[in-house]
């Protein structure tokens, strides 16, 4: 059985900006002064690694009590804002979701930087959460390397399988942390071109499979498979 574990910004759904702004209140909200986050990237981080990222960014501190009291805000506020309308399905991935829950060979499971509320908000907005019974999220760990091991050994516990990364995981996701957190793990790195990162950019970091995206479902499930 192969276990895939898929990242979700820029690989299943594109929530256009939403996270940001959220971010961006909760912040604000908390700290009662403007907060800035310019220059500060998002793509293929966890949610705690963001929020600590910007309160440095900002010249505020950074203590695991602040960024804990940050990320329930920001929870808080996605919870009441996010919309179905804000949440982009990539093109195939509906198809190859449905494809991959119905083989009896493949679980799916997921490696987010999203805090795990927040992971199937976003999921849930067109009911792709069904798909992803377990997983490893930012609020599990702010080291994404950390997250597929978490993710494996919990799908080993849903499933009754023994699951090794070396040699049944596989780590979907549109960023060179993605290929990282693979690696880091022995799991394969499949890569996809949807997210910030272009070919030439992924390529560079020497992912096992790089594809432009996921609208051909059946190359994806040969290749991969």
């Amino acid at each position: 059985m192969t276990l895939l574990l898929f990242d979700i910004d820029g690989t299943l759904v594109r929530v256009n900006g939403r996270g940001r702004e959220a971010v961006n209140e909760a912040l604000a909200s908390l700290m009662e002064q403007p907060i800035s986050v310019d220059g500060v990237t998002f793509s293929g981080r966890t949610d705690p690694a963001i929020v600590e990222a910007v309160l440095t960014h900002n010249g505020l501190s950074a203590t695991d009590a602040v960024i804990e009291d940050v990320i329930a805000t920001y929870v808080e506020t996605m919870q009441n804002v996010l919309t179905p309308a804000d949440v982009e399905v990539l093109p195939g991935v509906a198809e190859l979701l449905a494809e991959l829950h119905a083989r009896p060979d493949v679980c799916l499971g997921l490696v987010t930087g999203n805090v795990e509320p927040i992971a199937y908000k976003k999921l849930s907005a067109h009911g792709l959460d069904q798909y992803f019974p377990v997983g490893a999220f930012g609020s599990d760990h702010a080291e994404r390397n950390r997250l597929p091991e978490l993710a494996t050994q919990r799908a080993a516990d849903h499933t009754g399988h023994a699951f090794q990364p070396t040699e049944h995981a596989v780590v979907v996701g549109d960023t060179a942390h993605d290929i990282e957190c693979a690696r880091a793990a022995g799991a394969r790195a499949v890569a996809v071109c949807t997210g910030r990162y272009g070919r030439a950019d992924l390529s560079q970091h020497d992912p096992d499979l790089l594809f432009d995206s996921l609208s051909e479902p059946s190359a994806f499930l040969r290749q991969t498979l």
